[in-house]
């Protein structure tokens, strides 16, 4: 195995190579498969809400429009959140599902949308994809281990997906899953993973020989509240401490890294984050802070 540099050295790599400005893993620019249920979907929602509109306008008997919101309750369902009126039942502090199994609330939320918003039979197929398109970021929950998982699999190491496979391997990594959690993990490594929310999953389990690397991957584009929130869950990863042979990783990609390791325009918050990192690393040899780059060089000199 080649000499492992310090940990700050790969900190170094990650600051000098940035992450692109649009990474394949996290962009998701195809029509969905599905958008004809979609546009198909919020065609009976609109013709249905048109029939109980015009209904009401002529005082039908109760019965009738009554039937009307119990096929709108059918027809809302996994195809209704790029609707006008399932995006309306959420800005009324509802769920498609919610105003579905309750009609009280269903009825209510239809009220005030016919008062609110204009009701036409036009559904533009551009508008539809808009919506999905908007709401892509949910598909991004294991982009980041997949992203990992492929660059691991160019070094030849492979993904297994039991305790009994992983330590077979020399060279392995392994998904923290429901199967594979704290519990296990802590059990089978014989390792702490001491963290404030004792219960927090974290990522991968990578093993190169006799090293084993527990890795927390984040993907942030921009800043704020629920962003340091997860910053500061990275920092605490590398402030941890177990026996010889076990590292912690802390990856982050995305935007956010490139501001947080950049020279320029650095605020009191950015400061102060890299001042806990590079303090982190100082006092914990054994863990790293790395993006695609030092990653990528990290794994490489450990295989080597």
């Amino acid at each position: 195995m080649k000499k492992i540099e310090t940990n700050l050295h790969y900190f170094e790599i990650s600051k000098a190579n940035p992450e692109k400005l649009l990474d394949e893993f996290y962009v998701f620019e195809e029509r969905k498969p599905d958008l004809d249920k979609y546009i198909q979907n919020t065609k009976e929602i609109k013709n249905i809400l048109i029939t109980i509109k015009t209904l009401k306008a002529k005082n039908e008997r109760p019965e009738i429009i009554e039937k009307y919101f119990l096929e709108l309750q059918k027809t809302l369902g996994e195809y209704s959140n790029c609707s006008e009126f399932g995006c309306f039942i959420n800005a009324c502090d509802n769920i498609i599902d919610g105003a579905k199994n309750e009609i009280s609330v269903l009825k209510e939320v239809s009220r005030r949308y016919f008062q609110k918003r204009i009701l036409n039979e036009n559904v533009p197929e551009e508008w539809v994809q808009a919506i999905l398109d908007k709401n892509s970021s949910a598909k991004k929950g294991r982009s980041g281990e997949n992203k990992l998982i492929r660059i691991l699999g160019l070094d030849g190491i492979k993904e297994v997906g039991e305790w009994q496979d992983f330590f077979s391997d020399d060279c392995c990594v392994l998904r923290f899953s429901k199967k594979i959690n704290l519990q296990s993990a802590r059990r089978n490594l014989k390792v702490k993973i001491k963290t404030k929310k004792q219960n927090k999953t974290l990522d991968l389990i990578i093993k190169i020989r006799e090293n084993i690397f527990v890795c927390e991957a984040k993907h942030l584009n921009t800043a704020g509240g629920g962003q340091d929130k997860q910053i500061s869950e990275l920092i605490e990863i590398i402030g941890l401490k177990e026996r010889p042979g076990i590292y912690y990783i802390a990856f982050l990609d995305g935007k956010y890294s490139n501001v947080l390791l950049g020279d320029n325009g650095l605020g009191d918050k950015i400061n102060k984050q890299r001042h806990e990192i590079i303090k982190c690393l100082n006092q914990n040899p054994s863990n790293f802070w790395v993006n695609t780059a030092g990653f990528e060089a990290l794994i490489s000199d450990f295989k080597k």
